[in-house]
């Protein structure tokens, strides 16, 4: 059975979570802060981690590095902040090297050699398994369906692909202003 971590200092949404979560079949551990997050972790390694950022004790970044120091369980980031910043830091930061690297050549097939050497150094262009795990958690969290990735596009055997929307059609004829 898979177990969820869920961290939240307030103790209506914990409660709601837990609920809601074990109904559905899933092992539930709880915490009210980041240290007790990273202890539960540590005792109970989970399967997934929802996250609130704004606790009392650390900040909800500090636990995503606490836990990426060693594990590699999906996060879900709860925030009522509204400052888009805060959300790109919850982003691990080698796994929004990735995408921004991605994003900055859109359509373009990047090599695997190519996307190791770039995001983790030239040390690291045989490290093809790291490239599959950060594309998998990026597939997670930004794909609608990662089964079927949108933008996100596998060429096996040769790399990736940043694939964007194609721009829709206007309706008079003439191309939209950019």
């Amino acid at each position: 059975m898979a177990r969820v971590l869920v961290v939240d200092d307030e103790p209506q949404i914990l409660r709601a979570l837990r609920i809601n979560l074990r109904v559905r079949g899933y092992d539930v551990d709880t915490a009210a802060s980041g240290t007790q997050a990273l202890e539960m972790a540590a005792r109970h390694p989970p399967d997934l981690v929802i996250l609130d950022l704004g606790l009392p004790d650390l900040q909800g970044i500090e636990v995503i590095g606490g836990l990426r120091g060693w594990s590699t369980a999906p996060i879900i980031v709860l925030s009522g902040r509204t400052e888009s910043t805060d959300k790109v830091v919850a982003l691990d930061a080698t796994e929004w090297h990735l995408l921004e690297f991605l994003l900055r050549h859109p359509g373009k097939l990047l090599s695997q050699r190519q996307l190791l050497a770039e995001v983790w150094g030239p040390g690291y262009t045989e490290a093809a398994g790291n490239l599959r795990l950060y594309m998998t958690q990026l597939r997670r969290k930004l794909e609608p369906d990662p089964a079927r990735p949108r933008w996100l596009h596998t060429e096996p055997g040769m790399g990736y692909r940043y694939q964007p929307d194609p721009v829709p059609p206007s309706t008079d004829g003439e191309r939209p202003a950019s």
